[in-house]
């Protein structure tokens, strides 16, 4: 029987096929002559560091990561792996992405899970680097086999292969959502946050506002919490570094503005306008830094303009002018309050041409300040605003404008894989094809040819 080739035998015949001895080869390579007859000769042979392997891959004129797949048995075949060494090549796998040999590796430690704290600790330390692909798979074998359903270590890898997900794709946003919200609850409080205000956004795209109701209840809930205990530790002089994203009183905030929208999009205009009050003065909040002072006067802008949204979808044209001249000295405000004006028009049966003339609707609308607001969700906008101008254009017998504003927002539902808001629009297309023009139907017939070839 043939035996397998292992990382000895495979450098110790390149040695001898190009020609070099320990000496010529410790000098290409810089690893000490002795060191080298340790790891190669040596009984038993002295283990290989990823850097020494490393160093023999590149003298050997072989691509960084070349006998990586060998090098696996150095790290793990044996009854007690070094954790050090075994650490080391797992974040150089990381680092050059030879995430095959990652998945080879877990595979094999999952074996005996006394390994899982390691793999969460290394996965952990992979995500503060930015090495997101790489972190996936330590936490995708943390939900597989940690034994402990109710660890706050399973539930960290839910929460942060849910946070890796997320993108402009609904389907699967909703998809990760929901496997997500179970552990929702066992997080650390500073990263529920998080948790929750990112379960909110997602299903606010989706437009179930009932579940954007709860998770905005549990965020403001926790953010409560989360204050007052801040509040008690400084003053005791205890100071601890929360891990969220955002400033603390972001999360206070949102939980008062995600619920008002929710409210709003529901038709409950007066029960909206109850939150607006939460958010609309923050200065009060306490351990407010530069960045928390900019989040503050965020708040305040955004209390005015659904303050405004909240009077003209209950029909008060005559808040327009002040309307347009917030919106003048806030742009980044256009997007979202736009949509909700030309809403309001519709569901009031006016006109506002003089809006539409002063803040024209164009593709960079939704990126032009999105340091302000998550992309995906500035999409979902971007897509209901055509959506409405629809509407708004068929009601003013202007067909040609409707139709080109309707296939745009029916291209965005596509791009997003909003199937529910596709559908939404496609009677309201059929509904007016008799006026469309060929490079318009031919646009149409293509979207939805590909529509059902995903189904």
């Amino acid at each position: 029987m043939t035996k397998e080739p292992t990382i000895r035998s495979v450098i110790s015949h390149q040695l001898t096929r190009k020609g070099y001895s320990l000496h010529s080869f410790s000098h290409r390579s810089g690893i000490n002559r002795g060191t080298l007859s340790a790891i190669l000769n040596g009984n038993p042979p002295k283990p290989i560091s990823i850097g020494q392997l490393d160093l023999m891959t590149e003298a050997l004129e072989q691509p960084l990561g070349h006998y990586y797949s060998l090098y696996i048995d150095e790290c793990v075949d044996s009854d007690h792996p070094n954790r050090r060494r075994l650490r080391s090549f797992l974040l150089r796998c990381a680092e050059i992405n030879e995430l095959g040999c990652i998945q080879e590796v877990l595979a094999r430690l999952v074996e005996d899970l006394t390994y899982i704290p390691t793999i969460f600790s290394i996965g952990e330390e992979l995500y503060a680097a930015g090495r997101k692909e790489a972190s996936k798979l330590f936490y995708q074998c943390v939900c597989e086999n940690e034994k402990y359903q109710h660890s706050e270590r399973l539930a960290i890898s839910q929460y942060r292969l849910f946070r890796l997900s997320l993108g402009d794709d609904a389907e699967v946003n909703l998809r990760a959502a929901t496997l997500f919200e179970p552990y929702r609850n066992r997080l650390p409080e500073d990263l529920g946050l998080d948790g929750l205000l990112h379960l909110a956004n997602v299903y606010y795209t989706l437009q179930k506002w009932k579940y954007v109701e709860v998770f905005a209840d549990e965020l403001r809930a926790l953010a409560q919490r989360v204050y007052q205990n801040e509040k008690q530790m400084h003053a005791q002089h205890f100071f601890q570094n929360l891990r969220t994203d955002r400033h603390l009183v972001v999360y206070y905030g949102q939980g008062y503005l995600i619920k008002g929208s929710a409210l709003e999009h529901q038709g409950k205009y007066a029960e909206a306008l109850e939150y607006v009050s939460g958010y609309v003065d923050l200065s009060w909040f306490e351990g407010l830094n530069d960045i928390g002072l900019k989040e503050v006067t965020k708040f305040r802008t955004w209390a005015r303009a659904n303050r405004c949204n909240l009077e003209i979808l209950s029909g008060n044209k005559a808040i327009l002018p002040e309307y347009m001249e917030l919106l003048k000295d806030n742009p980044w405000e256009v997007l979202p309050s736009l949509r909700i004006i030309v809403k309001a028009a519709n569901i009031n049966g006016f006109f506002i041409d003089e809006v539409l003339n002063k803040f024209p609707v164009n593709t960079d609308l939704y990126s032009q300040h999105n340091n302000f607001y998550e992309s995906n969700i500035n999409k979902d906008r971007y897509l209901d605003l055509n959506y409405q101008l629809a509407i708004y254009y068929f009601r003013k017998k202007d067909i040609m404008e409707g139709l080109e504003k309707l296939i745009c927002a029916l291209k965005y539902a596509v791009v997003l894989n909003n199937k529910e808001h596709f559908m939404q629009m496609v009677p309201l297309f059929e509904q007016h094809r008799a006026s469309a023009t060929r490079e318009q139907l031919k646009e149409y017939e293509l979207l939805m040819e590909g529509v059902l070839k995903d189904a």
